[in-house]
């Protein structure tokens, strides 16, 4: 099939099992799973949603050179998020942000997903052992296809990287010794720099925070009344957000209300909450050649300044944010 993507253009997806697993349930409703949680209801211009992130990791994987079964755990790696993504760990407190993950042998095992895998001679238990995929996911600072994927998705989509820069920073990854590194420390640094940025312009905003904070408010309320079930989360974004709508409850309609009007000021003096998000800070390797020899460098040991400021970051994000409301 021919497949079209708004940050890798048109390319072609051959492999059977992927073709069918992208009409699967799991997948499918992940259309309808805004990637940005809640702040699509403030900031309509982002509309990403989690299939086109999951085949977007699919894509980076394939192009990284991963296994087939990689491939495929790269693709089914966001079946288990939950309606409005992110905002569920809020909501349940889970400052790790993978309150999702905890339901993802749950989600692939209640669908036909095991049998198209059996189909094509693979096996299931394969996608669990996560050990064994070193370029699909790894922790900070390194890098791996989701954060890659989300980087260049998320960043091209609120205007903080360009299409052309983009394409010339995936170009210059390759694998070596098992990991994803740069060719040239220029891009390295670009993408670490940017990367850095998007945390406190998008990921990590103090609004968006609040915009969280509100939406995850309101669907305690609602889960907490009955408006919507603990198996709703695992629905659609419209289908909860119109019974919350719907509900009546002057409580949650305020809440909901206030996502599309409040501002925000930071005032350690007078807050409405304090909160620190998820440090990112990537420090991805580097291919390093004196003569015929290669081997891989951290960034931060090629670039002191990079180095520096990312600490300084670090340092700043640590502090967190005092937010008040303003309605």
């Amino acid at each position: 099939m021919k497949y079209t993507d708004k940050i890798y253009g048109t390319f072609m997806i051959d492999e059977p099992v992927i073709d069918e697993l992208l009409q699967s349930a799991p997948l499918q409703r992940l259309k309808d799973v805004n990637q940005y949680g809640a702040a699509f209801y403030r900031f309509p211009h982002l509309t990403t949603t989690r299939f086109e992130h999951s085949v977007g990791v699919y894509y980076i994987l394939r192009t990284l050179g991963a296994s087939l079964i990689e491939q495929i755990a790269g693709l089914l790696h966001d079946a288990p998020h939950t309606a409005f993504s992110h905002v569920s760990d809020v909501v349940f407190g889970d400052a790790s942000q993978t309150f999702h993950e905890k339901f993802h042998e749950k989600i692939i095992f209640e669908s036909e997903i095991p049998q198209i895998l059996k189909k094509h001679g693979l096996s299931v238990w394969k996608l669990f052992d996560k050990k064994a995929f070193r370029l699909a996911e790894r922790d900070l600072p390194d890098l791996c296809a989701d954060r890659i994927d989300y980087f260049f998705r998320d960043c091209v989509t609120d205007n903080q990287l360009s299409l052309e820069d983009a394409g010339k920073i995936l170009r210059d990854m390759s694998v070596f010794d098992g990991d994803i590194v740069f060719q040239t420390q220029a891009n390295a640094e670009q993408f670490a720099i940017t990367y850095r940025s998007a945390n406190e312009k998008l990921w990590a905003h103090p609004l968006q925070s609040a915009l969280y904070y509100l939406l995850a408010h309101a669907m305690k309320l609602a889960l907490e009344e009955g408006v919507i079930t603990f198996n709703d989360l695992f629905t659609t974004d419209q289908e909860v957000y119109d019974k919350m709508k719907h509900s009546g409850r002057p409580d949650i309609l305020k809440l909901l209300n206030d996502m599309e009007h409040i501002e925000i000021v930071e005032d350690k003096e007078q807050y409405d909450f304090h909160f620190k998000s998820k440090i990112r800070v990537v420090d991805p390797f580097v291919l390093v050649r004196s003569g015929k020899h290669e081997e891989k460098e951290r960034l931060s040991d090629c670039s002191p300044a990079v180095k520096q400021s990312n600490e300084e970051f670090v340092a700043r994000m640590k502090k967190g944010y005092f937010v008040k409301i303003i309605r």
